[in-house]
């Protein structure tokens, strides 16, 4: 057995080398979905219901892909008004545009738009959202598109890493209603990393 998981522990360092992934990165993304999961699992925190949760087996992740980590240029607004964000289940919801952020990936530019809830939960007040679809979604990941949330950077570089984009809860419950990715924020481009469905 332990010739075994010498073997395995072997072989998850090689391809970590060819993948170029540094261990303490791979470990920190690992620990954010085993953390997830665990919210997920958890009676008192999952988004499922009761009866679905019976059946939950674990979120689903394209493999970490440390190429999906990129630094981003943000070019931030000034005093630009709220809006009503159009949510699901013909919902809004107050939000401004905080910026946009342009970044290279896999040898093309890309420009997403950065969004500022007017209204915020205490523990998200230092965040900005960038929810975006790409061309996974609806065939591999939600049709509704997905998310990731940033801190209000203190420069114009933010780092983005898609593989912490995740699903919103309204793909798990319908009592939840969740931001619909702005036109411009679609990407063409397949975004491979991340939650899956």
């Amino acid at each position: 057995m332990k010739f075994i998981n010498k073997i395995l522990a072997g072989s998850i360092l090689f391809l970590i080398a060819c993948n170029g992934i540094d261990q303490a990165y791979l470990d920190s993304i690992l620990s954010h979905r085993n953390s997830t999961n665990h919210t997920f699992f958890n009676p008192q925190t999952t988004p499922f219901d009761t009866v679905k949760l019976k059946t939950f087996t674990g979120l689903k992740y394209f493999e970490v892909n440390a190429n999906y980590k990129v630094t981003a240029t943000l070019t931030k607004y000034a005093a630009m008004p709220d809006f009503n964000l159009p949510h699901s289940h013909n919902a809004t919801k107050p939000y401004k545009q905080y910026g946009k952020i342009t970044f290279n990936l896999n040898g093309n530019s890309y420009e997403l738009t950065v969004l500022e809830a007017v209204i915020k939960k205490e523990e998200y007040k230092n965040y900005l959202l960038i929810c975006f679809t790409d061309l996974t979604t609806g065939i591999e990941t939600y049709a509704g598109g997905r998310y990731l949330d940033i801190e209000i950077p203190k420069t114009n570089l933010v780092d983005i890493d898609f593989n912490l984009a995740y699903h919103p809860y309204c793909l798990y419950n319908s009592n939840y209603t969740c931001p619909i990715p702005p036109k411009e924020n679609k990407l063409n481009c397949r975004i491979e990393a991340g939650e899956k469905l």
